[in-house]
């Protein structure tokens, strides 16, 4: 219990130190324009963001709070349930195809492959129905 909240802590934290930097307004400015193009490249833009950042080793949480801190759904033309509703989707797809997410280690110690190989082999096909399915049904809500 004490490491899950200072996880969550950490992430906080970093979400709010990060927000106002030009590195996390040229994102939002970036994620703004493409929002205003097609929000279909917006949810793929930020899924992308999001398991680029988790797969070289940054927790998927620090990232969805740093992104939920500086996203603005009016901003973007859309409501605040389909952003949360896209935060979580990448936060679930990320989750499961990080090589360094606590239960990709664990089941690729148990079956002695590597994380990698365990989140694209093991989770991939079925995460990208996942995708298709989550942001389909985002669009319809949007």
């Amino acid at each position: 219990m004490s490491n899950e909240i200072m996880l969550f802590t950490s992430a906080r934290l970093l979400a709010h130190a990060i927000q106002g930097t030009s590195f996390a307004n040229k994102i939002s400015g970036f994620l703004t324009v493409i929002a205003g193009r097609s929000f279909l490249l917006f949810a793929i833009a930020v899924l992308v963001i999001v398991l680029a950042v988790t797969y070289i080793g940054i927790h998927q949480i620090a990232v969805i709070a740093a992104l939920a801190m500086q996203l603005q759904a009016d901003e973007l033309g859309t409501s605040n349930l389909a952003l949360a509703l896209l935060l979580l989707l990448a936060w679930s797809i990320s989750t499961a195809l990080s090589p360094f997410s606590g239960l990709n280690l664990m089941v690729s110690r148990l079956i002695g492959i590597s994380g990698v190989e365990t989140g694209l082999r093991a989770n991939g096909l079925h995460l990208s129905i996942f995708a298709l399915l989550g942001v389909g049904i985002i669009l319809l809500i949007h």
